[in-house]
């Protein structure tokens, strides 16, 4: 189960996974099983708010809209008020705002992403991906509030007990390798045809070195940006994922958007590796555009 996550999941959660197996100490893997369950979480929530963001583009109304695109805004409307604050996303953030937000949206259209629907539902003997995702959300909170496990054996007891929970979860996830993650390297239009010829990075799986593909899409995406490919087409994933220098680790790194700086208006991006934060004030303007609903149901 485990193998077929390194080889066939968005990158992040890849390398997640990667880094479990090689977790040796009881202790280690208690703290990567935690970390590849938030990161699972974050990968979720970003697939799914990327075409939920195409699809309500160039469509919001201030009146009228009828239950599913008022979901949508709804849904984007709460994501952009998250990361806007300084307190930002945390795990349960993205456990909520999958569970109020993106659950329901799946039901009322199944099609929006293929096969989430289908994970969000438990069975007698099976428990839905936001079941597990929640047991886990607990336990890395009680974690966070200071009850670890206090010797190898705790430790060992703990992994034993919550492995079943992220193994399901990341079963229930496979759906994720049919909604490949992408980073543009070239566009260029093409006026014979009045089509863009793009060769793009397909960033799945644990592998640092990415694969290069070749596509012919009928509208223009943005350089050096990361997009979710739905079978409708791509979905930018940008503004809740970017690509950036760190400054601790001088090298570039795979981020997504925590939390907004009050300060600078800076999005404040958090590594999917070490965690560290680079301060992006480009995205801080991608983020406020996304809509944002009034008490009263409409948005601006």
């Amino acid at each position: 189960m485990l193998m077929n996550a390194r080889n066939s999941l968005p990158h992040p959660l890849a390398r997640a996974v990667h880094a479990l197996q090689r977790a040796h100490s009881p202790t280690d893997q208690y703290q990567a099983l935690l970390e590849t369950a938030e990161i699972l979480a974050i990968t979720l929530s970003a697939t799914a708010a990327a075409p939920l963001q195409r699809q309500c583009l160039g469509k919001i109304q201030n009146s009228g809209v009828e239950l599913p695109e008022a979901l949508e805004l709804r849904a984007l409307s709460a994501l952009r008020n998250t990361l806007l604050s300084n307190t930002g996303a945390t795990f349960g953030t993205w456990t909520n705002w999958l569970t109020a937000h993106i659950q329901p949206l799946a039901t009322a259209q199944p099609e929006l992403v293929p096969g989430l629907s289908d994970a969000f539902q438990s069975q007698a003997d099976n428990n839905g991906i936001l079941q597990d995702l929640k047991v886990l959300r607990d336990e890395r909170n009680r974690a966070s509030h200071g009850d670890k496990p206090r010797s190898m054996e705790e430790a060992r007891l703990r992994v034993t007990e919550y492995s079943p929970h992220l193994e399901r979860a990341l079963q229930k996830a496979q759906f994720l390798s049919d909604f490949p993650w992408l980073l543009i390297d070239f566009c260029a239009y093409r006026p014979r045809t009045e089509t863009f010829d793009v060769v793009a990075q397909r960033v799945m799986g644990d592998h640092p070195d990415s694969e290069y593909q070749n596509f012919t899409w009928e509208d223009p995406v943005a350089n050096d940006t990361f997009y979710a490919l739905s079978p409708e087409g791509p979905c930018a994933l940008s503004p809740f994922v970017a690509s950036r220098l760190c400054p601790q680790c001088l090298r570039m790194e795979l981020c997504y958007a925590c939390r907004t700086d009050k300060e600078s208006d800076s999005v404040i991006l958090k590594s999917f590796d070490r965690g560290h934060e680079i301060s992006a004030p480009e995205l801080g303007e991608d983020i406020r555009a996304l809509p944002d609903c009034r008490r009263n149901g409409g948005t601006r």
